[in-house]
């Protein structure tokens, strides 16, 4: 190894890429991390790790000077470069390189600080003045934030430039199956800055002994390859499970040039079902129903992973769109490829498609045999499990409460019960149901079965023959009026007792149960009983009796599991309504019905004195009416246009693009076309629309509630910078400095990734 002479004696000044103890000398990640992956093995461009050493003893003897505005000067560019004693990059470090900031703030477990700091590209080693220039120009960006960060370790990365034919950033996450990858032709540089959007590819991740997928392009085969090593080399590291990878492919050989922890996940263009909510649910929901349903979604997939602790904690199983709750399909078939399942299983059962269908994975499945056999035991006992939830359903009934509180955790708690039940119970049954399908007895079996849903119909009978002997009874009927007849009215309570608290759309709380409001029982008992019979048993249909039997039981466990639940809910429903009239009363609401308005955050701040005012409910009523009007189709994806085919008069201007993060917030534009430092011009709220972003519009964001960007992807050094501030924000919105001027009304939903223009402000 040279060594440098700043100080008259040999110094360890810088250290090859690959010594493999980078840290141990107090190296940053950033240089320490490259170091590590180099040492063992993985393909990083040669070079070297100018330690920071060499930045303090350069500016202790007068090499680099510091000025007052935060410059740095070099008298003698040519002699820094010779007192470092850098080894000859002419014979043993062929270039041109890059020469990058790797400071000791950078690319930490919290923050990144992508793109904060100085890089310069193609610079020629054997060249001592443009070597010096770009030592310079890194160190000196450390001076912009010293105020910040203080004095920070100054290491500096010198690597061979690759030739590079594509490039870009790569997110290995391990909630996710498929590694998400911005790519650009050539060098990544403008991709990273955010000047270009690049293009998305979903790149499946490869396990130990796969291969990669032969129908993708051969870098991007490379690139599964090279992300695969880097998950086996880094899988130690507890705070790098998930790794923001930049990378460089020359047409042979595909490149790690950096890698660093993910500070804050990426939110993919996921696919989404409406599923059975569809079935269970009005066209749409109330508010509350939408949020205590959204609120349980933690719990609902951690009922997968009581069984498999490896699948995901933290991604969102239910999200709402157009004030409906979907079911996030990309999450479930993801699920089902790590169990080693074919990913039909999950499109098949509850809807939706997937970009590509996922076969069985016999190796995947030895590897998950424990998960998998836990699975199956949960099927076989399905039927005794549902016995003990309907305990626990019933006992939500038993106790009134006294609080918002109390009963919206009650009901979660009943939500949950039921659909994790459901769960269970359904997988239980759709393996016979297959097999009596495939086999041509379904219709002869399931004809005959009966369950305590089927009594609701059959129940009526007595109150039918009534309805049918007397003509006063039924003409009250035809009324829509209550007969009364005492015999029909013992009958009609005795009915109630049983089913009364069933109801149209009753998974919705907000909805009226027949005890309620009888109309719907009143008009099904003058309709004509359906004189439908079984069709004959088959041969074929006495064999498969065992599957029959099998696949009945279950369905009456999951029916009278929905009973129990809804006679939980009958409860909760009336204690909700109890406790709204009460703030009703207290000026709360205009009125108990308008808790239904209301999400269950809302209604939690109603514990707490919260009165909103009338102008609140006026909004709210026509945001319900313009949600009503919005489509709801069955598949989505989380970036869809959903607004797209309405007519012009329904919807107002409307831009699509990427989410960064969550939120919404309303606001007046300030369009940009390079960061200010000034005050907006507009009263906050303020959100900045800009054509791209980086580092240098901290100041910016500083003074904005929410930001738009028209070009960068969401992998760009500015997309990762508003990710880590967290403001609501969105990227790639295209001609988003053309359609809105500084003033305009805007109406940011993050979470969508839309930006809409309000004229009405």
């Amino acid at each position: 190894m040279t060594y440098g002479t700043l100080t008259g004696k040999k110094e360890r000044l810088w250290l090859p890429l690959g010594y493999g103890n980078a840290a141990k000398y107090g190296v940053g990640a950033k240089a320490a991390l490259l170091d590590v992956a180099r040492r063992y093995g993985l393909p990083v461009p040669t070079g070297i790790i100018l330690v920071d050493e060499a930045w303090r003893r350069a500016l202790g003897i007068g090499l680099v000077r510091r000025h007052d505005d935060g410059s740095l000067s070099l008298p003698d560019g040519s002699r820094l470069v010779f007192a470092i004693g850098f080894p000859n990059f002419e014979w043993e470090l062929p270039g041109p390189f890059a020469v990058r900031s790797a400071f000791s703030a950078e690319d930490g477990p919290t923050q990144s600080l992508a793109g904060y700091f100085t890089s310069r590209l193609n610079v020629d080693g054997r060249d001592p003045a443009q070597m010096a220039e770009a030592l310079r120009a890194v160190w000196e960006s450390a001076e912009r934030y010293a105020a910040e960060f203080g004095e920070l370790r100054r290491d500096v990365l010198i690597m061979r430039m690759v030739d590079a034919k594509h490039s870009g950033v790569a997110f290995t996450e391990h909630a996710y199956a498929d590694d998400l990858v911005n790519f650009t032709e050539g060098l990544a540089d403008k991709l990273v800055s955010g000047a270009v959007a690049g293009d998305s590819l979903s790149l499946p991740k490869l396990r130990a002994g796969e291969k990669p997928h032969a129908d993708l392009p051969a870098w991007a085969q490379r690139l599964q390859v090279l992300l695969r090593e880097v998950r086996r080399v880094f899988s130690h590291r507890r705070s790098g499970r998930d790794w923001d990878i930049e990378w460089a492919d020359d047409g042979e050989q595909c490149w790690l040039v950096q890698i660093r922890p993910i500070t804050r996940p990426t939110r993919r263009n996921e696919a989404f079902t409406i599923a059975n909510h569809k079935e269970i649910l009005p066209p749409l929901p109330s508010v509350f129903m939408t949020s205590l349903i959204a609120s349980c979604a933690d719990q609902l997939f951690a009922y997968y992973r009581n069984f498999d602790s490896a699948l995901p904690e933290n991604r969102p199983f239910i999200e709402v769109f157009n004030g409906r709750p979907y079911i996030n399909l990309s999450l479930m078939i993801e699920m089902m490829r790590t169990l080693g399942l074919p990913s039909k299983l999950v499109t098949d059962s509850i809807g939706g498609e997937s970009e590509r269908d996922y076969p069985a994975n016999p190796r995947q499945m030895l590897r998950k045999v424990v998960p998998l056999v836990r699975f199956g035991m949960a099927q076989l006992f399905a039927v005794g499990a549902a016995r003990r939830r309907q305990r626990a359903l019933l006992k939500q009934t038993e106790r009134t409460y006294e609080t918002f509180t109390e009963t919206i955790q009650a009901a979660q708690r009943v939500y949950t019960q039921l659909v994790t039940g459901m769960f269970s119970l359904t997988a239980a049954i759709s393996l016979p149901m297959l097999l009596m399908r495939r086999l041509g007895v379904l219709e002869e079996h399931t004809a005959r079965s009966r369950s305590i849903a089927t009594e609701l119909y059959t129940d009526l009978e007595p109150l039918r023959r009534l309805a049918a002997q007397h003509e006063s009874i039924r003409a009250a009927l035809e009324r829509g009026e209550l007969p009364e007849d005492s015999q029909f009215r013992a009958a009609w309570q005795t009915y109630l007792a049983k089913h009364g608290h069933r109801g149209v759309y009753e998974s919705d709380l907000a909805r009226p149960r027949f005890h309620e409001q009888p109309a719907p029982l009143l008009s099904m008992i003058l309709a004509p009983q359906s004189e439908s019979k079984p069709p004959r048993r088959t041969l074929k249909g006495f064999l498969t009796l065992p599957l029959a039997w099998q696949a009945n039981r279950t369905v009456r466990a999951r029916e009278r599991l929905r009973y129990y639940a809804m006679r939980a809910f009958d409860a909760l429903r009336a204690n909700l309504l109890r406790l709204a009239a009460q703030a009703a009363a207290r000026g709360q609401l205009p009125e108990a019905e308008s808790l239904w308005e209301l999400t269950v955050e809302e209604v939690l701040r109603l514990d707490e004195g919260w009165q909103p005012d009338l102008v609140f409910f006026a909004e709210r009523t026509a945001e319900i009416a313009r949600l009503k009007m919005l489509p709801a189709p069955d598949l989505l994806h989380r970036f869809d246009d959903l607004e797209r085919d309405l007519p012009p008069e329904e919807r107002a201007a409307r831009l699509q693009g990427i989410s960064l993060t969550t939120g919404e917030v309303c606001g007046r534009a300030w369009v940009l076309h390079e960061p200010a430092h000034t005050p907006p011009p507009v009263a906050s709220p303020v959100i900045l629309v800009a054509r791209s972003v980086d580092a240098g519009w901290l100041p910016t964001f500083a003074q904005v509630q929410g930001v738009v960007v028209e070009t960068g992807g969401d992998l760009s050094h500015g997309s990762i910078i508003l990710r880590e501030i967290g403001l609501p924000a969105i990227t790639n919105v295209r001609a988003a400095t053309r359609h809105i001027q500084t003033g305009d009304w805007l109406r940011l939903e993050a979470g969508r990734g839309t930006v809409s223009l309000d004229g009405a402000q």
